[in-house]
């Protein structure tokens, strides 16, 4: 059977010293997050250090994103006979087909990047 220690032993004891080393090291990290405002050690994947990369991602990549929908959807219509100017006969006159195809092109581009967009969220 083994001795029974006394509380004066147990404190002197390696194990009981080691112990003692890692709460008051882990009572100092926690206070020195605190000072930061921020508590890194109880989840590291939460700091504000992830939020500013987030954003500067979205911020980098949202004009080439839009660029690239931009002409995705041009190059789409190019290859639609709908949209192709050479298919409609009028009997206006060029310059006010033109301005009228100018602006139902662009209309339509538009609604088709409207939807596109909407169907990403």
């Amino acid at each position: 059977m083994a001795k029974q220690r006394t509380l004066n032993e147990i404190r002197q004891s390696k194990e009981y010293q080691i112990a003692k080393a890692n709460a008051d090291l882990q009572a100092e990290v926690a206070e020195n997050t605190e000072l930061k405002g921020e508590n890194f050690y109880k989840n590291p994947f939460e700091h504000a250090e992830v939020e500013k990369a987030v954003d500067k991602i979205v911020e980098d990549l949202q004009p080439q994103l839009f660029d690239t929908i931009f002409q995705m959807i041009c190059d789409e219509m190019n290859d639609n006979y709908v949209f192709d100017s050479t298919e409609y006969l009028t009997e206006a006159g060029l310059e006010l087909f033109e301005d009228e195809w100018f602006e139902f092109y662009h209309e339509n581009h538009g609604k088709i990047m409207h939807k596109l967009l909407q169907n990403l969220k």
